[in-house]
């Protein structure tokens, strides 16, 4: 339930491999742009389609699923939630050279996405997604002022706040990915895992896979 750049795909990769199916994460979205009226919906009412939106998944993690969670929790009231935790001026830095610079928010950014647009179906598709992170994390979330280090920190920080007064503590577990499968297999209540703990998306890697996508308008696979 930690937003992007907080270990969201290794612990997608992790809930995969202890058996809880398919777990939906943003490059999901990316992929499969039909479910953007559902996430819109969902942002804007607090209700949309749930069994078609998480058809085949048994978790979520990640944008969009993380800011919703008060509306996951009221449609699953007996979920667990597990509440990635990062060191916040860590997670910053991250989130600001990969997640916020790849969206295409300043005018030139978005004449260049337009210019491939108008001979791309992709790409406009592509856009859709885009347009989604950029209103409800970047100018919800975060007011539009994501460059505002303190005004973020300090978001990010409530954040963690929210969630912990909002779930019951026998539902959250507030998990690092560095603390590896222990904790997490614990609260979930499944065996230990023979394969070591995936540790997927690192900075450099989410960099690549981001400027092929841009440059090709093809799949985004994070690994």
């Amino acid at each position: 339930m930690g937003g992007p750049r907080t270990g969201t795909a290794s612990l997608k990769d992790a809930l995969e491999i202890l058996g809880f199916g398919r777990c939906y994460h943003m490059e999901w979205l990316f992929n499969h742009q039909e479910d953007l009226k559902y996430w819109h919906e969902l942002f804007d009412t607090g209700k949309t389609d749930f069994d078609r939106l998480f058809q085949g998944c048994q978790s979520t993690v990640d944008f969009p699923g993380y800011l919703n969670y008060k509306a996951l929790y009221k449609q699953y009231p007996d979920a667990k939630f597990i509440l990635n935790y990062r060191d916040p001026e860590a997670w910053y830095e991250s989130a600001k050279h990969t997640v916020h610079s790849v969206t295409p928010q300043t005018i030139p950014q978005k004449l260049k996405m337009l210019r491939k647009m108008i001979f791309s179906r992709r790409f406009r598709r592509l856009a859709q997604s885009f347009r989604l992170v950029e209103k409800y994390l970047w100018k919800g979330k975060y007011r539009g002022d994501f460059n505002d280090r303190e005004q973020t920190l300090e978001i990010f920080r409530s954040f963690y706040d929210e969630v912990k007064n909002t779930i019951p503590t026998d539902q959250l577990l507030v998990y690092k990915i560095a603390d590896g499968w222990g904790p997490l297999c614990e609260f979930l209540d499944v065996p230990v895992p023979k394969e070591n703990f995936p540790h997927k998306n690192q900075r450099k890697d989410f960099q690549e896979k981001f400027k092929t996508l841009m440059e090709t308008g093809g799949e985004l696979v994070l690994k």
